[in-house]
């Protein structure tokens, strides 16, 4: 009888700090806004995706937006910040993200992932220039030169 209160003891145990961790970490989506990120950025894909995809009908963006919530982004990112961050670590990054500068970092993030892929991307075309340029050297291709102005007759 003691082995099976022993049992049902830890059981217990480990379902309240399951239940209390699962809460913070809620409370960690909630303060970052994780949440209505994805969702914004579902919106915006689904921008993009009717621009290519017009034979797709507004009716069919319209109800799939409507299925996609924030609770049910909340309940897709628990289980995954669960397996990442300890209780502790949740409770820093909650006292973070209250802080002044915890705020300002959420408030600036979007622009600085846009700006930091803009970058990348005229970055990562001048480097394929310059490469492209270098293999073609390399291999004896010159490009051609600009067409010469016509004259006027």
């Amino acid at each position: 009888m003691r082995k099976l209160t022993t049992i049902v003891s830890l059981f217990a145990g480990t379902f309240a700090f399951s239940q209390a961790s699962e809460a913070k970490v809620l409370e960690l989506i909630k303060v970052m806004g994780v949440d209505k990120m994805a969702i914004s950025g579902m919106q915006q894909q689904v921008q993009e995706i009717k621009k290519s995809s017009s034979d797709i009908s507004d009716e069919f963006f319209d109800e799939f937006m409507a299925e996609v919530t924030t609770e049910k982004i909340t309940e897709l990112y628990l289980p995954i910040y669960s397996k990442y961050y300890s209780e502790s670590e949740v409770d820093d990054l909650i006292r973070f993200y209250k802080s002044p500068v915890g705020q300002k970092t959420l408030s600036v993030l979007p622009a600085i992932m846009k700006e930091s892929i803009d970058a990348g991307q005229k970055m990562g075309k001048e480097i394929a220039l310059k490469v492209k340029e270098k293999l073609d050297k390399k291999a004896g291709y010159q490009s051609p030169p600009p067409p010469m102005p016509e004259k006027n007759k």
